[in-house]
């Protein structure tokens, strides 16, 4: 199928989702949508301040004397952000949902086919359309931003903004991690070598490592796709409502850190950057979404009684 021809399937398949959710009932669209939660509008803090790219400086010195602040900066200043009702997946796309996108659309497998090193290749879990079961709930890999983009709009969803993954993962006080402030051991999959089918953990295997939401495995495991351009400096434009990042630019965000990296890079407001077209052994994605406006229950109709 072509890139065209698949675009414009992707396009049919979200205009009838959007006609099918007109016709539903509010039982319908809790089902449909039962593995998402809904983040409240509200401001929130986002970024990081200069104590606190410190405190995350000094945490990085302890694994790599190379730690540098610029490698933070980035994530300054911290300012508040105000922040439209959405919903978003609780869990990370798994293997197995992934697998479901690939059979209805033909879309590609989940794995890199440009590699020319056997390493390379070993990142690769899946074999052609298909994988171990082991692994089946565990988030998907070796994705690109495209991939992670036309899965969503599939679904009838969407990728998060930069701004609404760092909320649900923070909450509304601007937490260091998803669960408080302290350190991640027992709350995520995090510092591993590759282990293949072991080096990753199913999705919600650490129910104290949710967010304030109830959203998990916003820490390692995997890094996570967002919608948004990169730009070191977008912070310092201060944007206080909605933000939507660049119109433009030739790096797309990553969130969250994976299975590989250290504490200081779990911690939410940490930015990493990719091309949109390449795909990692650590790298996945969750969806989003606009509320849906629920229909209103049916009146009950009370009749009088009569003797």
């Amino acid at each position: 199928m072509s890139l065209l021809t698949l675009g414009m399937a992707l396009s049919v398949q979200a205009a009838s989702v959007h006609d099918e959710e007109e016709a539903m009932t509010r039982e319908d669209i809790r089902k449909r949508y039962s593995d998402m939660v809904e983040i409240p509008g509200s401001t929130f803090r986002m970024g990081l301040g200069f104590h606190k790219i410190t405190d995350m400086l000094e945490m990085c010195w302890q694994v790599d004397e190379r730690c540098s602040r610029w490698w933070f900066k980035d994530e300054y200043p911290d300012h508040m952000v105000y922040l439209d009702p959405y919903w978003i997946d609780i869990y990370e796309v798994t293997n197995e949902k992934y697998l479901e996108f690939v059979k209805a659309t033909g879309h590609r497998p989940a794995l890199d086919d440009t590699c020319d090193t056997k390493a390379c290749w070993d990142g690769n879990l899946w074999q052609g359309a298909s994988f171990p079961k082991a692994i089946k709930n565990q988030p998907v890999t070796q994705v690109s931003w495209r991939d992670a983009n036309e899965y969503c709009k599939w679904r009838g969803k969407r990728l998060p903004t930069e701004a609404e993954w760092e909320k649900a993962a923070r909450g509304p006080m601007g937490n260091l991690y998803p669960w408080g402030n302290d350190t991640p051991p027992g709350k995520a999959t995090y510092r591993r070598k590759w282990r293949g089918i072991h080096t990753m953990t199913d999705v919600g295997s650490y129910p104290n490592g949710a967010s304030v939401y109830g959203v998990h495995d916003m820490a390692g495991n995997v890094w996570e796709w967002v919608s948004d351009w990169y730009d070191r400096h977008y912070y310092k434009k201060r944007v206080r409502s909605n933000p939507q990042g660049p119109k433009r630019g030739v790096f797309k965000v990553m969130r969250g850190g994976s299975w590989v990296n250290y504490e200081d890079t779990l911690h939410s407001a940490f930015r990493r950057w990719a091309r949109p077209y390449v795909r990692f052994n650590d790298a996945g994605f969750r969806c989003a979404k606009d509320p849906i406006e629920l229909p209103d229950p049916p009146e009950e109709i009370n009749e009088a009684k009569t003797d």
